[in-house]
Parts: structure tokens; sequence; C-alpha cells
């Protein structure tokens, strides 16, 4: 009779993910006058709003075509659970 170990694989995280398709790809996000506008307008509203690298690389991503927005959204969203946990 043999016996059944299950091996756990090693997960790996969205932002590890993302950086190492980011550094292989050599892509980084590109800032735009559409991005310093958006900024001074949350600003002047009193709202802030940070992302961090992951997810300004999954935005951009989704801006190149790269990425559809359902993914975007599922990466952001998965991204954000692990940040948390």
């Amino acid at each position: 009779m043999s016996s059944y170990v299950a091996m756990k694989q090693k997960s790996h995280s969205v932002a590890d993910v993302v950086a190492r398709f980011s550094r292989q790809k050599k892509f980084m996000p590109v800032k735009t006058y559409g991005h310093v506008y958006a900024g001074k307008v949350t600003e002047l509203a009193g709202d802030s709003v940070e992302l961090d690298m992951t997810e300004e690389l999954l935005v951009a991503l989704k801006r190149r075509k790269i990425i559809s927005g359902r993914r975007m959204v599922s990466l952001l969203g998965q991204h954000q659970r692990e940040i948390r946990s």
C-alpha cells in the first residue's frame, strides 16, 4: 500500500509575480499629466489615495492592454487580501 503525501506548493504573492514580470520585461509605469491632475484633484477634495508599486503596475498593465480589466480587479483584490492578512 503506497502512502500519498500531499505537498503544499509554495504560493507566490501577487506582488512577487508582478515585480518579477516587471523586471523581466523591463516594464515600468509612466506618470502622465492625467496622473498628476487626478492626484491634485484628489488632494483638493481632501482625500488621500496612495497606491503601492504593485497596484501602480497592475493599473499600468491594464492601461497598456496587457491584462484585462477583470484580471486587474481580481489581482488587486487578491493583493489587498494578502496585504491585510
